[in-house]
């Protein structure tokens, strides 16, 4: 359907999107676990259910202001899948600085990686990271974006 009918010019844009939406919702996660390694804790938990999806709504704020040609929904739509595909890289990232992550079995690593490309998982490892709060309240907020984004203005009628 209409994803086939994308030049490879949109599937680039598409692309960039989605890293863009990953690097923006899970970089404070990286910071914070980077900054708290082995303290990670509840308060750390909260900052980042906050902050992550602050990101990622400037992101998309930045995104918006920058890039004119490209359709408001599917950029959203872009930066949110993103997220979910990335997560699990992002997450090993910062699991890294406590011991974890990188620092284990490459192998192991590499197939939680390849893995988390299934949304699911991205969903069961935010619960151990303590960012599944933030994935979800950054979900809602890029569907509520996304239904507002597709919705015609009334003055354009």
């Amino acid at each position: 359907m209409i994803l086939m009918q994308w030049s490879s010019t949109q599937w680039s844009r598409f692309s960039k999107l989605m890293l863009l939406g990953g690097i923006g919702f899970w970089l404070p996660d990286i910071i914070l676990h980077a900054l708290r390694a082995y303290n990670f804790n509840r308060r750390d938990v909260g900052i980042v259910t906050l902050v992550s999806p602050l990101t990622l709504l400037v992101t998309f704020f930045l995104v918006n202001r920058t890039e004119k040609t490209f359709p408001q929904a599917q950029t959203v739509l872009g930066l949110i899948t993103g997220v979910w595909m990335f997560g699990g890289l992002f997450m090993t990232i910062g699991a890294t600085f406590s011991g974890a992550g990188f620092k284990t079995a490459p192998g192991g690593t590499m197939m939680a990686i390849l893995v988390s490309l299934l949304p699911i998982y991205t969903y069961i490892m935010a619960t151990y990271d303590g960012t599944l709060a933030a994935l979800l309240l950054a979900t809602v907020a890029a569907f509520l974006l996304w239904i507002l984004a597709r919705r015609p203005l009334a003055n354009q009628r």
